[in-house]
């Protein structure tokens, strides 16, 4: 598996995260933010994908 999928695997891991964060803790804060950081690692994930 190569780093730019991994890193694409982590980015919706982590919004799957923020989803969890949002509805079981009810906490709009951390939902947000790990949705922005989920997000960002999955773009990242994909541009090293097209560099290649």
């Amino acid at each position: 598996m190569s780093f730019a999928k991994i890193l694409q695997v982590m980015g919706i891991i982590l919004a799957l995260n923020a989803l969890y964060f949002g509805i079981a803790k009810d906490s709009m804060k951390t939902e947000i933010f790990l949705l922005f950081l989920g997000v960002m690692v999955f773009y990242v994930g994909r541009i090293f994908e097209k560099g290649k």
